[in-house]
């Protein structure tokens, strides 16, 4: 695949944004979120969401204009509202005035209704880990239904994703997952490609276990399966019930009127350890429980690794090789590019 520099990327995604009609902070917000993923390994939302995301700038699923309103705020909570404005913006902007309520609060609480979709959630506690803050991050659309709930044959929920950053006096272990089995995108990526799924993870619209893809688009449509699968999926059931608690109902923007897919609700909350135990206890404790995870024998051919290490990883060999996308994201974002008006990074042509 074709290895393109961080930053030609990152300049790309912004100049064809502000070509879309976003102010050039937002777009900047944008392309610096999706190249960031990239960097993580999150192939699915980094700049392989960019031609969407122009897509939604121009039908004005995503907000060219508009600002942030403020439903309440106080020393250690802030609620806002927004018009559907770019996620990845308003996300910086949040985490910038949680930040400064933390320097004389020990815990931030932020709630967000109606932003754009926002991306990875583990690209946004990156940060807040590697500050030795203890976070944890709760999004979803309440435009989408795929996943019913347990013992359920209608959607009610979807994949719900869930994601916490824990410091340690090293790199912080960075969870982010969904609540469902698996994620939209993994099964629409089945559909795509027309093979069936490797397991039973889905129910078809009678509420019977299936492993084809397509029974999500039949009348009644087929249902992700909560995590924990078939036997144990009243778990992640109410994992994702959380979400929906704290990601909508807490922010405003729920399930209970309407709503068009493209908005998302936010639950983000910081704690700062050293206001409690102390910041070098609680990295003790974590640092021991990283150390332990590690030294346990390995049950197959690989050790042991915590969730984060594999973006690390990823993060440190892209910044040294280059992003790798495929040559027909490459081909796509040049023909973006030509009908915008905007000459790509030289990198792009010579990977044609």
């Amino acid at each position: 695949m074709p290895q393109f520099a961080p930053d030609e990327l990152r300049i790309l995604a912004c100049d064809l944004l502000v070509a879309a009609g976003l102010p050039q902070p937002r777009a900047a917000a944008m392309a610096d979120v999706m190249v960031t993923t990239d960097l993580m390994g999150h192939r699915t939302h980094g700049i392989a969401f960019l031609p969407s995301y122009l897509d939604r700038v121009q039908s004005g699923v995503i907000a060219r204009t508009g600002e942030i309103e403020v439903i309440s705020e106080g020393p250690a909570h802030l609620a806002w509202r927004t018009p559907r404005l770019p996620g990845a913006w308003v996300m910086q902007k949040a985490i910038e005035a949680s930040l400064r309520k933390l320097e004389t609060q020990p815990v931030v609480t932020a709630t967000i209704a109606n932003c754009s979709h926002i991306g990875s959630l583990q690209t946004y506690l990156k940060g807040i880990g590697e500050r030795k803050f203890l976070a944890q991050l709760m999004v979803t659309d309440p435009g989408v239904i795929s996943v019913a709930p347990f013992g359920g044959a209608d959607p009610v929920l979807t994949s719900n994703p869930i994601a916490a950053a824990i410091p340690t006096h090293d790199q912080p272990i960075l969870l982010d997952q969904s609540t469902s089995l698996v994620s939209n995108a993994m099964i629409a990526d089945y559909a795509r490609r027309g093979e069936p799924l490797p397991g039973n993870w889905i129910l078809d619209g009678q509420g019977q276990p299936s492993r084809d893809p397509a029974v999500m688009e039949q009348d009644p449509p087929g249902t992700i399966l909560p995590l924990g699968g078939l036997d144990f999926g009243y778990k992640g059931f109410g994992f994702g019930l959380m979400v929906e608690a704290w990601g909508l109902a807490l922010s405003g923007h729920g399930r209970r009127t309407p709503q068009a897919r493209g908005g998302q609700g936010v639950y983000l909350q910081i704690v700062d350890p050293a206001a409690f135990a102390g910041r070098d206890a609680f990295l003790d404790e974590t640092t021991e429980l990283v150390r332990r995870c590690h030294a346990s024998r390995p049950s197959g051919s690989q050790p042991v690794r915590l969730p984060g290490e594999r973006a690390y990883a990823e993060h440190a060999r892209q910044m040294a090789e280059g992003i790798e996308i495929s040559e027909a994201l490459a081909q796509t974002l040049r023909d973006r590019s030509k009908a915008a008006g905007i000459t790509p990074p030289a990198a792009f042509s010579r990977a044609a």
